[in-house]
C-alpha cells in the first residue's frame, strides 16, 4: 500500500469513527439534560418550601428563586451553544477537518488560495481584514476552513468566530506572522491548547516578491533572502516562551517556516518559474506534514475532537455548579456566623429590653410621683381638683416619655438589623469576588475537581441573594392618665385632723392610682414588646436568616450531588476515549483491562486505575504518543504504592497516616516535578488516590 493509500484508508476510517462518536456524544449530553432537569426541580421544591417558610419578606424570596432561575438560564445557554456545535459536527462527519487560525493579515487567505489553486481575490492588502465569515473548501479529501483572524482592532467579534470553529478542528495550523509574534497570539495559544486541538506552526516569510526583481533575488538565495535562520530561531525561541507560559511543553514545539506569496505565485506562473516559486514556498513541506498527521494520527484526532468536545460541554457545566457550590459555601459560612451573633443578640435583647422598658416607665413618672405630696397640700380643698390633677399630669409630659423611649428602642433594634443586613450584602460581594486558590501546602480531590482544563466562564448565579429587610419604627401613643379624685367635705371642730387625714389619705390615694396606671403602662409595652418587637423584628430576622441557612445548604448539597453524576459522565468519556484510541492503535477490543477510576487533563496527562493484570508498556507509550498526553496506569492497590508508582524516582518516603491523609517526602529539587506546572500533577495523583497529599521538602 502506497504513502497516499495509506492515506485514504485512514480518512475512511476517520468517517467510521465520526459516525459512532457524534451517537456516543449525543447519548452523553442526553444524560447529562437529564441530570441538569432533576437539580431544577431539586431547586424548585427548595425554593417553594423557604418561600414558605419566610417571615414576610419578598427580597430573600426573590434571591432564592434567582439562584435557580439564573441556573436555568446559564444551562439553556450552553445548551444552545452545545446544540450549535453538534448541528456543526454533524455537517462535517464525512470530513477530516483542518483550521487555518492565525492573527489577522497573518497569510491564512493566502495560503487557502494556494493550495486551492483560487484566483486570489479573498487575499488582503495592506491591513484590511478580508475574512470576515467563515469559508470552508475542500481539498484533498480534506475540508479546509478558513477564519477571521484575531487580534485585529474592533476585531472582537471575528476573534469570537474564530474560536468556535476550533472546537470542530480535528486540527489547527497555526498561522504566524513573521513580522513579529505579539502577546495577542499567547492569548489565542492558551484557548487553543486549553481545548486540546493538535497544532501545526505555520510561520508565513512577509517579503513582497510581486515584483519580478525581489522574485529573482529571492530564487538566487532564498536562506538570505527569505529564510533568514536568526529571524526564524528569534521567533521560535519568542513562540516557545509563550507557549511554555500556556501551559504546552516548549520541547515539542516544531514550525514550518513558508512564504505563502510564494505558493500562490507559483500557480499564476508557468514553466520552469512556478516550479522554483513553489519549491520557494517551502509548502509541500507543510502539506506533507500535515498528510503525515492524517495518515497517522487522523481517526485519534477525529475520536478526540468529538469526545473532547463533548468533554468540553460537559466540564463547563460541571465547573459552574461546582463554582457556584463553591460560592454558596463560602456565603454560608459567613450567614451560619451571623447566625451565631444573631441569636445571641436575640436573647440579650429579649433579657435586657423588657427591664430597660420597665425602667424608662418608672422614669417618666418619677417626678409625677414625686410632686403628689406638693399637690394634694395646695389642691386639697380645691373646688375641681380632677380637673387640676389632669393639668398637673400634663406638665410632666409622661406619654411623651414613654412614647419616646419605645421609638429609641425600635431604632436601636432596626439599627441592630440593618448592620447584620449590611454585612450580609458585604460578605455577599466578598463571596462573589471570592477565587479558588492553591498556597502549594496540601492537595486533594477537590483540588483537581476545579482544575478549569477549558477556561469556562464562570458568572454568578447568586448575586441577588441578600439579607434585606426594611424595619419601620413602631409608633404608639401611651393612654393620658389624668386621676378623678374626691375631697372630703370639713364641717366638724376637729378640722385641722380630719384635714391632715384627708391629705394623707389622697396622697395614697393617688400614688396608687398612679401604680396601677404604671403596672397597666407596663403591662402594655411588655405586650408590644412581645408582639412587635420579638414576633414582629427579632424572632423573623432569626428565622429568615435561618431559612436562608437551610435552604443554601439544600441547594449546595443539590449541586454537589448533581455535579457528581456529571463527573461520572465524565469519567465515562474519558475511558471510553482510551479505549477507542487503543483499539486504533492495536485494531483489538479491550487491551485494557476494566477502568476503575480516571483523572485526565487534557493536552497534559491521563492517569487511572486498573482493576486487573496490565503490564502493556508499549500501549501506554502508543497511547501518550497518539493522545499527546502522559499516559499512566497504576494497579488498584494501597495509596502508598499507587503514589509511589506514580511519582517513581521523585519522592524519597510516602507516609500514609490514614486513608485520606499522605505526606511525602520531596528533595527541594523535585518539589517542581512533583507538584507540576500550575499544580497540575499533584492535583491530579491526589484525586486519582483520593487523598490529602501534604509535602515535606529538606
Amino acid at each position: 500500500m502506497t504513502a497516499y493509500q495509506k492515506y485514504l484508508a485512514s480518512l475512511d476510517s476517520c468517517r467510521t469513527m465520526a459516525g459512532s462518536e457524534y451517537k456516543a456524544s449525543q447519548e452523553f449530553l442526553s444524560r447529562c439534560d437529564t441530570t441538569i432537569n432533576d437539580l431544577s426541580i431539586d431547586l424548585k421544591r427548595v425554593v417553594d418550601y423557604a418561600s414558605g417558610s419566610l417571615a414576610t419578606t419578598s427580597e430573600l424570596r426573590v434571591g432564592l428563586q434567582s439562584i435557580k432561575d439564573d441556573l436555568d438560564k446559564e444551562y439553556e445557554a450552553l445548551e444552545e451553544k452545545r446544540n450549535y456545535s453538534l448541528k456543526n459536527q454533524k455537517k462535517r462527519l464525512g470530513f477530516f477537518n483542518v483550521m487555518l487560525f492565525g492573527k489577522t493579515m497573518s497569510g491564512k487567505s493566502t495560503i487557502r488560495e494556494a493550495i486551492t489553486h483560487g484566483d486570489g481575490s479573498t487575499i488582503g492588502k495592506g491591513a484590511q481584514r478580508t475574512t470576515r465569515d467563515v469559508k470552508e473548501y475542500e481539498w484533498n479529501n480534506l475540508r479546509i476552513i478558513d477564519t477571521p483572524g484575531f487580534g485585529a482592532y474592533d476585531g472582537k467579534e471575528d476573534t469570537e468566530i474564530a474560536r468556535e470553529i476550533l472546537e470542530l478542528s480535528d486540527v489547527v495550523l497555526f498561522l504566524l506572522n513573521s513580522d513579529s509574534i505579539q502577546d495577542t497570539t499567547f492569548t489565542e495559544l492558551e484557548h487553543v491548547y486549553k481545548l486540546n486541538k493538535p497544532l501545526i506552526f505555520v510561520m508565513n516569510m512577509k517579503k513582497d516578491l510581486e515584483s519580478e526583481g525581489n522574485r529573482r533575488r529571492a530564487l538566487k538565495n532564498p536562506a538570505k533572502y527569505i529564510y533568514k535562520e536568526d529571524v526564524i530561531d528569534g521567533h521560535v525561541e519568542r513562540l516557545k516562551d509563550l507557549a511554555s507560559r500556556a501551559g504546552m511543553n516548549p520541547n515539542n514545539i516544531s514550525v514550518v517556516a513558508i512564504h505563502a506569496q510564494s505558493a500562490f505565485l507559483a500557480n499564476k506562473m508557468q514553466g520552469e518559474e512556478s516550479k522554483q516559486l513553489h519549491e520557494l514556498s517551502n509548502i509541500d513541506l507543510l502539506l506533507k506534514k500535515l498528510q503525515k498527521e492524517v495518515e497517522v494520527s487522523g481517526p485519534v484526532r477525529r475520536v478526540q475532537t468529538f469526545l473532547d468536545s463533548t468533554l468540553h460541554h460537559i466540564d463547563t457545566q460541571r465547573i459552574i455548579l461546582l463554582s457556584q457550590r463553591d460560592r454558596l459555601d463560602k456565603l454560608l459560612e459567613q450567614y451560619e456566623s451571623s447566625l451565631g451573633r444573631v441569636s445571641q443578640w436575640q436573647s440579650k435583647v429579649e433579657r435586657d429590653l423588657p427591664k430597660r422598658l420597665a425602667q424608662e416607665v418608672d422614669s417618666a413618672f418619677k417626678p409625677l410621683v414625686n410632686s403628689i405630696a406638693d399637690f394634694v397640700d395646695d389642691h386639697i380643698e380645691s373646688k375641681s381638683p380632677s380637673k387640676q390633677w389632669e393639668i398637673h399630669c400634663k406638665k410632666f409630659n409622661i406619654p411623651h416619655k414613654i412614647e419616646q423611649a419605645t421609638k429609641d428602642i425600635v431604632e436601636e433594634v432596626s439599627d441592630e438589623i440593618n448592620e447584620f443586613q449590611k454585612e450580609m450584602k458585604e460578605s455577599l460581594d466578598i463571596t462573589l469576588s471570592f477565587e479558588i486558590s492553591h498556597q502549594g501546602g496540601s492537595f486533594d480531590e477537590a483540588d483537581y475537581r476545579r482544575i478549569n482544563g477549558w477556561g469556562a466562564a464562570i458568572t454568578s448565579v447568586i448575586s441577588s441573594v441578600a439579607f434585606l429587610n426594611a424595619w419601620n419604627p413602631v409608633g404608639w401613643a401611651v393612654a393620658g392618665i389624668a386621676i378623678a379624685f374626691s375631697i372630703f367635705s370639713f364641717f366638724s371642730d376637729s378640722r385641722d385632723k380630719k384635714l391632715k387625714e384627708a391629705k394623707s389619705n389622697q396622697r395614697k390615694s393617688l400614688r396608687e392610682e398612679v401604680e396601677k396606671r404604671k403596672s397597666k403602662i407596663k403591662e402594655s409595652l411588655m405586650q408590644w414588646f412581645k408582639n412587635d418587637i420579638q414576633q414582629g423584628l427579632v424572632r423573623p430576622a432569626k428565622n429568615n436568616l435561618l431559612v436562608l441557612c437551610h435552604s443554601i445548604k439544600e441547594i449546595s448539597q443539590n449541586l454537589e450531588e448533581k455535579e457528581e453524576k456529571i463527573n461520572n459522565v465524565a469519567q465515562e468519556i474519558n475511558i471510553r476515549l482510551l479505549h477507542k484510541v487503543a483499539f486504533i492503535i492495536t485494531g483489538e477490543h479491550f487491551k485494557i483491562p476494566r477502568v476503575k477510576k480516571i483523572v485526565r487533563v487534557p493536552g497534559y496527562a491521563c492517569y487511572f486505575i486498573v482493576d486487573g493484570y496490565f503490564r502493556d508498556s508499549s500501549l501506554l507509550r502508543s497511547l501518550g504518543l497518539a493522545m499527546r498526553e502522559n499516559v499512566r496506569a497504576v494497579y488498584d492497590k494501597d495509596i502508598k504504592s499507587k503514589i509511589s508508582h506514580l511519582y517513581r524516582g521523585l519522592v524519597e518516603e510516602v507516609s500514609v497516616f490514614d486513608e485520606k491523609s499522605v505526606e511525602i517526602s520531596v528533595k527541594k529539587d523535585n518539589v517542581g516535578k512533583v507538584i507540576g506546572k500550575d499544580h497540575r500533577r499533584i492535583k491530579m495523583v491526589a484525586a486519582l488516590c483520593s487523598c490529602q497529599i501534604n509535602i515535606i521538602s529538606d
